[in-house]
């Protein structure tokens, strides 16, 4: 039993408050540090400023850190003894230390009782330099601030608004109500910034949507409004509590400002989170009955094969309209574009296709075979693709020459069956060809090479095939083996001077209607790394790649490692539009597209092995 510390005090009516504690050890540290065992709170006394140690029952020693001298008994000192039977006092600062024998139960303890002293003067020098008494009392003054802030940011700018409510434009310079905006406007609207009215058109009303549409003039809704209403799901008690009180403040539901929130600050407006569109899609089907739309709530846990539209039926010649249905991805879906093309045939690096490529390669840049982008050509978005013409994508290897005069070399009209049979009747009936035409073998023969034979059993073979007689030209183009029936679907038909017709290719330019995919954010992968088209022998083969290919690449909203975080809003627009969605846009803004920073090609082949090897 050691010390006792004892802290004095006085109220501001005088009352003595004294504050005890008890140090069980024979040595007491002193200072301005918490963690001393008497606390002086004065900027005049350092952290550790001295230590007081029991030497014998009744005597103490104090000790300065840093030789800080201190007075001890009106004398200034480093280290001191002190009897605390005939009492002593240490002053630090401005406080005071008083050194006793304790009674009672502090018999046995040496007592220190700390007080601080007033700064020369007292109470009355502090009046003496108070303004008390020369300003308005605490009361007074708060009601007069209250007033100038109801004057200043309700009246004034509610009188600012009234002013120039029917103002077409309002004038430039500073207005009262812009004092109510809650932060800064989003990049898109930066404009309207000094024009509340735009937006607010009516005071204390909540932004409508007739609003928002007189300038997105383009936007349509999701869904129709009771669809909406029905695909909602039952709200929490917090979102019930928070769409009660929108409702008493008369804010409607489902409106523009429920998704695009405005004043979040500069920059881009943020995009929903995907928990907005997982609320209602997630369990879709338990609300909405009769949707066709599959549950999805997360891109890598929760999402459906992709269902992409195929045309089953191209139409008729009659003029029957095509047939498109959705089929998904594990059905293995056919399509029927009315075209026969087999990509396995095109890409193959050693048949006649590339060797006729190697010939080529001078003129048209050709490798040592076909590839996807000597067909495939990007449009000017980078996004898709333009569509394949004859003219530009086959005429270069299957010519449609059938006539040469002198240098110019006469060429069947491609599209147009009715020219087709015009122009041989005319090459019959005028003088006649010097000899056969082989129409039969011309869409395998370069432009040029009019009846020009390699070789001689080739030469016999077409001496044998070409037709002597116009109707037998007509019935070479449009038969097995001829120029037409090759790519196109011929059909005959009840017309004496037309006997032949072609059904139109109809190309699909988009599968997956709703979703998007950019072309562009991939271009640093091959395009077999997703297209199997090598190994597709058949121009029914959808060539798309399922779900579990992008998934190698990309996870959901909340993806790490070396996937790609990818939300709803990078695939889906909420908006039934044919842009681009939300995040591809933003991107596009920023000159960054998704992937292009990175080269996921070596991800991919790792995740490929994988599967392989029953990982």
């Amino acid at each position: 039993m050691s010390f006792t510390i004892r802290y004095r005090s006085r109220s501001a009516g005088g009352r003595e408050i004294v504050r005890t504690s008890r140090i069980d050890k024979d040595i007491a540290t002193i200072g301005r540090s918490p963690d001393c065992d008497i606390l002086l709170s004065d900027l005049g006394v350092t952290l550790h400023h001295a230590t007081l140690t029991k030497s014998d029952t009744f005597r103490v020693t104090i000790e300065t850190d840093k030789n800080l001298p201190v007075l001890v008994n009106g004398r200034t000192a480093t280290r001191a003894d002190i009897n605390a039977r005939r009492g002593g006092s240490i002053r630090i600062g401005q406080h005071l230390l008083s050194a006793s024998i304790g009674e009672g139960e502090d018999s046995d303890r040496i007592v220190i009782s700390v007080e601080r002293e007033e700064a020369a003067g007292g109470p009355e020098a502090e009046r003496l330099f108070s303004l008390t008494g020369k300003m308005p009392g605490k009361r007074i003054s708060a009601w007069v601030f209250s007033l100038l802030i109801l004057a200043s940011c309700l009246a004034w700018p509610i009188y600012s608004f009234y002013e120039y409510r029917t103002t077409e434009e309002r004038p430039e310079g500073f207005h009262a109500d812009i004092l109510w905006i809650s932060g800064s406007m989003s990049d898109a609207h930066s404009n309207l910034a000094e024009d509340c009215q735009a937006c607010h058109t009516q005071p204390f009303v909540s932004v409508r949507d007739g609003a928002c549409l007189q300038c997105h003039t383009d936007v349509t809704d999701h869904a129709a409004a009771g669809r909406m209403a029905s695909a909602e799901p039952e709200p929490g008690r917090w979102d019930g509590f928070l769409l009660a009180v929108s409702d008493t403040f008369n804010r409607p539901r489902r409106s523009c400002a429920s998704c695009h929130l405005e004043h979040e600050g500069s920059g881009r407006m943020a995009a929903a989170p995907q928990q907005f569109c997982a609320d209602c899609h997630g369990d879709l089907d338990t609300r909405l009955t009769d949707t066709d739309f599959a549950n999805a709530h997360d891109f890598g846990r929760g999402h459906p094969q992709f269902r992409p539209r195929v045309m089953t039926t191209p139409g008729d010649l009659s003029g029957g309209l095509a047939r498109y249905r959705q089929v998904s991805l594990d059905d293995n879906p056919r399509e029927d574009t009315g075209l026969k093309f087999p990509h396995q045939l095109h890409l193959s690096q050693s048949n006649g296709v590339a060797r006729m490529a190697q010939r080529l390669s001078a003129e048209h840049g050709f490798n040592d075979a076909l590839d996807c982008a000597n067909c495939h050509v990007p449009t000017a978005d980078g996004t898709r693709f333009e569509p394949i013409t004859m003219e530009t994508n086959c005429q270069m290897c299957h010519s449609l020459s059938f006539d040469r005069i002198g240098g110019t070399i006469r060429t069947l009209r491609h599209g147009e069956p009715e020219m087709v049979v015009a122009d041989i009747r005319a090459l019959y009936r005028s003088t006649g060809p010097r000899r056969p035409m082989d129409f039969s073998g011309m869409s395998r023969r370069r432009p040029g090479d009019v009846n020009r034979a390699r070789t001689t059993d080739r030469y016999r073979f077409a001496q044998r095939t070409r037709p002597g007689r116009a109707d037998g030209a007509i019935r070479a183009v449009f038969s097995d083996g001829g120029a037409c029936f090759d790519c196109h679907r011929v059909e005959r038909v009840d017309r004496p001077q037309t006997p032949y017709d072609v059904l139109p290719v109809r190309q699909i330019g988009r599968y997956l209607h709703n979703g998007w995919f950019d072309h562009g954010a991939h271009e640093t992968e091959d395009c077999g790394t997703c297209h199997v088209a090598d190994s597709s022998d058949s121009a029914g083969d959808v060539l798309l790649p399922g779900i579990e290919t992008c998934r190698d690449c990309h996870g959901g909203a909340q993806a790490g490692g070396e996937l790609v975080s990818s939300s709803c809003a990078l695939c889906h627009s909420y908006h039934g539009e044919d842009a681009a969605p939300y995040l591809v846009r933003a991107r596009n803004v920023r000159g960054q597209r998704p992937q292009q920073v990175r080269d996921y090609s070596g991800l991919w082949n790792r995740q490929r092995d994988r599967r392989r090897q029953g990982r």
